[in-house]
């Protein structure tokens, strides 16, 4: 029963973040107006699958997160830093949409391509934390025995997860054609950046030579180009 409440739980808060924030973003008095454009009703939808979609395909994520050992030393200013510009991107992306603040001149094609560009973006995410499985963690960090993962997305990519992050954040900001999304995205992609040479550092003092074979095969995060 505990195990079915937490998932409730986590189900009920992902919706707010992913769709009480934008709809307070947009304006409590003008949601009727929010829900006149399809691309945008499609959004909510979209949201409640995916959210759906995570609950039942990454049950055990974040879990049995114990015999973690760093190696180097922690800060939190990267976390913390992801959390506010993703957070500004769902609540200020609708703020830009609805007041025609920073709003991007394009047409609806624009809004749908950021529709799809979410679903792709949210279950690579998905799948990268899938197949870490004990191992993912939100901090810099190893686990006692911890084994270098190079199946399903990490077999050409090493940051798939930001990869995922990236593309979901960016269709959001094409569906409310937000300029100040954009902006967030890029403060997003440095701070991915910075946390991506923290990250490459600690797995060569780990993994050595198997580690530099690994990146001779794949990139960071953008294919061909990072």
């Amino acid at each position: 029963m505990k195990t079915i409440l937490s998932y409730f739980l986590a189900f009920f808060a992902s919706l707010l973040i992913f769709i009480g924030l934008p709809l307070l973003g947009w304006g409590i008095r003008e949601i009727p107006r929010f829900f006149d454009h399809p691309a945008r009703s499609a959004y909510v939808i979209v949201i409640f699958i995916l959210q759906l979609f995570a609950i039942l395909y990454n049950p055990q994520v974040g879990r049995n997160r114990e015999n973690r050992e760093s190696g180097i030393a922690q800060h939190k200013l990267d976390l913390v830093l992801i959390q506010i510009f993703s957070l500004a991107i769902v609540l200020l992306s609708p703020f830009s949409d609805g007041h025609s603040i920073g709003a991007l001149n394009y047409g609806d094609d624009g809004r749908y391509i950021g529709l799809i560009l979410m679903v792709p973006g949210f279950i690579l995410m998905q799948a990268a934390e899938k197949y870490l499985d004990r191992q993912f963690s939100i901090q810099v960090t190893l686990q006692e025995n911890h084994k270098l993962i190079q199946n399903g997305p990490y077999r050409f990519i090493r940051h798939p997860r930001y990869l995922g992050i990236l593309m979901f954040f960016l269709g959001i900001s094409l569906l409310f054609r937000s300029l100040l999304g954009m902006f967030l995205i890029i403060a997003l992609v440095l701070v991915f950046v910075w946390r991506i040479y923290t990250e490459e550092s600690l797995m060569h003092q780990e993994f050595g030579k198997e580690w530099e074979a690994y990146c001779h095969q794949s990139w960071r995060i953008f294919p061909f180009i990072f």
